[in-house]
Order: C-alpha cells, then sequence, then structure tokens
C-alpha cells in the first residue's frame, strides 16, 4: 500500500479502529498540530464526453487538517463534514510517513480497501438484478 491511497481507505474503516490507532500513535510519538480540522468547499472539475473539455460541475464540501509527527507531516482530506475523522486520517498519514506504527495503519488501510470492494460489489449486485433481458420479452 502507497501512501496515496491511505487517505482514501482509511475513510472506509470504523471511527473506533480510526480512533484506537491514533491512540497507539499518540503514545510513542510527538504529534502536534498544524491546522485543526478546517470545513471547506472544492470546485469539482468534470471532463465534457463530447469536447474532451473541463468544466466546473459545482461545489463538494471537504475537511481537511495538516499534523506533524515527530518531523514529519501528515495530511488528510475528508468528504462531507467529518472533522474529527480528518484530524486522525492526517495522524496516521504523519505516523505512516514517519515510520510510527506503519505496519498497522497499513493492516487497517487493507480492511478499508476490502470494505471497498465488497461495498462495490454489492453495488454492481444491486444493478446487476435491474438488468432487462429484451429477448425474453
Amino acid at each position: 500500500m502507497n501512501r496515496e491511497e491511505l487517505n482514501f481507505f482509511l475513510q472506509q474503516v470504523d471511527s473506533d479502529a480510526l480512533f484506537a490507532l491514533v491512540q497507539k500513535v499518540q503514545c510513542c510519538s510527538e504529534v502536534q498540530v498544524i491546522q485543526q480540522s478546517t470545513e471547506q468547499t472544492l470546485m469539482l472539475p468534470v471532463t465534457d464526453p463530447v469536447t474532451q473539455g473541463t468544466f466546473y460541475g459545482g461545489e463538494v464540501l471537504v475537511n481537511s487538517a495538516i499534523v506533524r509527527v515527530n518531523t514529519v507531516e501528515g495530511w488528510a482530506m475528508v468528504l462531507d463534514q467529518h472533522p474529527t475523522r480528518a484530524l486522525h486520517i492526517a495522524i496516521l498519514d504523519g505516523a505512516y510517513a514517519a515510520e510510527v506504527e506503519k505496519e498497522a495503519i497499513v493492516d487497517l488501510a487493507g480492511k478499508g480497501q476490502k470494505l471497498h470492494g465488497q461495498m462495490n460489489k454489492d453495488v454492481d449486485r444491486q444493478v446487476a438484478s435491474t438488468r432487462v433481458s429484451f429477448d425474453l420479452m
């Protein structure tokens, strides 16, 4: 698992699991909050399928946070209004880069990856159940 994937997959796991791992990181390292979790809106770029040009389709609400774990900065951005989750993921991002509890972070992100895969399979199954076979009509 690389660092770029952590943010997304850690968003998939339970808040209690995130909090437990953050506590382990805080026990064995120095964690400094550089930017508290703040709400922001981002313009969402969309690609026009006809002209291949881009335009802004609207705004998306996010929470982002920046921390320092030992001497390494960590960052997270989470969709919607989840300030605590953004702060926890930023701490785990910094810990991952600082080699603090790295194996546990990768394991937790791996669980998030499996949960995401399962959710995709469930959605695919629901969509497939609505498929119409015109040959039978």
